[in-house]
């Protein structure tokens, strides 16, 4: 990941901002039209709206979707800003819980519930955001093509030893556990998973026996 890389990085981080307040804008007027709807149904006779019942549960899928669309966009945003400086002070416990944010529609794609656990205390390092956020990708797309359907996967940050760790584990719902992490090593993603940890002065290994895979990370990258 070369100066020109993260230039261009910066830039898909600028516009994708740019994009999710507008977005945020569009949701703020809807909530506000369904605000004044649900006003409108308080004060009118129920004897002269026959469907208001129907409306009325209409309007809560609305704004359930309202409320759902800004997590999504919050947490879309976040992410656009992860560019904006590298390197920077990041929580593990806010990465884990952003990225199961933004990765949990390809989990589900495959039936596989994503989750993030969360560590007792702030587990905070000086890393490339992006960066590292890939490497998470990249270990759940791991476990995801190599599962046919079902199963758990728990994003674990912790510090361990002095050694500051996210766990991906996987808990799966038939006996091809093990073996889905006897492969994880030879799949073809591996390599790249590699690659990005050497980029963020880490390292990374399979615990079968615990089926998780093991991102190991320094308290601090100057470079």
């Amino acid at each position: 990941m070369g100066k020109t890389d993260n230039k261009e990085v910066a830039f898909f981080g600028k516009i994708t901002a740019g994009i999710t307040h507008e977005m945020k804008n569009v949701l703020a007027i809807i909530n506000e039209s369904s605000g004044l709807m649900e006003d409108i149904l308080a004060i009118t006779e129920d004897d002269t709206f026959p469907h208001k019942d129907r409306f009325k549960k209409t309007l809560n899928r609305i704004l359930g979707q309202i409320q759902r669309g800004n997590n999504i966009t919050t947490n879309l945003n976040r992410f656009a800003h992860s560019s904006d400086y590298s390197p920077a002070s990041v929580d593990l416990n806010e990465v884990s819980e952003q990225m199961v944010s933004l990765a949990s529609r390809f989990a589900r794609l495959k039936n596989v519930i994503l989750k993030a656990g969360h560590y007792d205390e702030s587990v905070i390092i000086k890393t490339h955001p992006v960066a590292l956020q890939m490497a998470l990708f990249e270990s759940i797309e791991i476990i995801l093509d190599l599962v046919t359907s079902n199963g758990k996967i728990i994003l674990f940050p912790r510090k361990t030893d002095n050694k500051y760790v996210i766990g991906v584990h996987f808990e799966d719902t038939t006996p091809d556990d093990i073996v889905i992490m006897e492969s994880i090593s030879s799949c073809d993603r591996w390599e790249s998973l590699e690659k990005i940890m050497v980029y963020l002065d880490g390292t990374v290994e399979t615990d079968d026996s615990a089926l998780e895979i093991l991102l190991y990370l320094p308290n601090s990258i100057d470079k």
